[in-house]
């Protein structure tokens, strides 16, 4: 199936293998939070440089190049662009910042409730930059990882490459399919071999941090190829054949990474993949309700072992981003798709309200 079949609605199950993405973050993010002795996270010893957490969220940004670039290739209007974005990310955000600080926070901290809100400065500037990792006062002191939510630091990073994306298409960077290849691809060997270099548009290298734009960029050359990529069975095992022929060596990651991706589009485009629909899209909330709810759960149950801990984060998790879609996502997602045909359409009423210029 070519990549522009693949992603058309119908043709495959991405909301699915999202949320395996998220499920895969908790399960990885247990083995630091509720660390056993002589146990590891099993990926992280086979692959030997990188673990399952780390690979969902490569896997997500790689996703989103392909989808946030083939929506602005499809329809080239900032304002779509921007209202999409800013329903879809925003309002889950905002809302699970004040839970955490007005729920979670008096809840955990270790000072009195009053002194713990006396800290307004802190607590506004988590709600004024909710897309920023954040510590709470007197919560998780003695945790092994402070923050009140550590998964949310790569979404700083989505929202920088969104308005890189939105800027070099306002610039007409994507009519010329040449240049935008060579913008690309330079950006993936930089961002691959130089992480550190993301200093110069003001993010951090925290966990590799530099490398995420490379994987969002080759989704986006991906969907700017889309009408010839072809994803199917024979590339995949390929693609596998040279990953294991180079496993000894430097270049194995190189090449694991490209093939690891392919695989979970192919997979996605399978029947019986499509066959699991889910009523939603419930990966975001468990990404975004799932660090709070796991350290909260390693400093209540310490003793509940990395499987407890596991299973305990997912099921809360996954309920409150059931919820949360139907409640806040969804009707928002809906709004932010109507609200550029209401100015579309305002603006076509002012303009044919507009009295006409007469010459004499």
């Amino acid at each position: 199936m070519m990549l522009d079949q693949l992603l058309r609605r119908g043709n495959n199950n991405a909301d699915l293998l999202r949320l395996i993405a998220a499920t895969a973050v908790i399960w990885g993010h247990a083995y630091r939070l509720t660390p056993e002795s002589g146990v590891d996270e099993p990926l992280g010893n086979l692959l030997g440089f990188d673990y399952s957490g780390s690979l969902a969220v490569k896997f997500f940004f790689f996703l989103s190049g392909i989808l946030v670039t083939n929506s602005w290739l499809t329809k080239p209007s900032a304002v779509r662009f921007v209202s999409a974005r800013f329903f879809r990310i925003f309002p889950l955000l905002f809302v699970s910042s004040f839970a955490t600080i007005v729920i979670m926070g008096p809840t955990l901290t270790s000072m009195s409730v009053s002194e713990y809100f006396h800290h307004r400065g802190d607590l506004t500037r988590v709600l004024l930059h909710p897309y920023i990792e954040y510590v709470l006062p007197g919560v998780f002191e003695h945790a092994l990882y402070r923050h009140a939510n550590g998964s949310i630091w790569t979404i700083k990073y989505e929202l920088m490459l969104y308005a890189l994306l939105l800027g070099a298409g306002m610039c007409g960077l994507f009519r010329v399919r040449l240049a935008a290849t060579a913008v690309l691809l330079t950006g993936i060997v930089v961002c691959l071999a130089w992480p550190d270099g993301i200093t110069a548009i003001g993010l951090p290298n925290i966990n590799k941090g530099g490398q995420l734009p490379a994987f969002f960029a080759f989704g986006s050359l991906l969907a700017l190829y889309k009408e010839r990529v072809r994803i199917d069975g024979r590339l995949c095992i390929g693609l596998a054949v040279l990953a294991v022929t180079v496993r000894h060596g430097p270049a194995f990651e190189f090449v694991f990474l490209p093939a690891f991706f392919i695989t979970a589009l192919w997979v996605m485009s399978l029947d019986i993949t499509k066959s699991i629909r889910l009523p939603g899209d419930f990966s975001y909330g468990v990404y975004v309700f799932g660090w709070p709810l796991q350290n909260t759960f390693a400093s209540i149950f310490p003793k509940s072992g990395i499987h407890g801990n596991q299973i305990m984060t997912f099921a809360c998790a996954f309920l409150l981003a059931v919820i949360s879609w139907f409640l806040l996502e969804k009707p928002c997602i809906s709004l932010g798709q109507k609200i550029p045909d209401l100015l579309r359409r305002r603006n076509r009423s002012a303009e044919a309200e507009a009295p006409k210029a007469t010459f004499v």
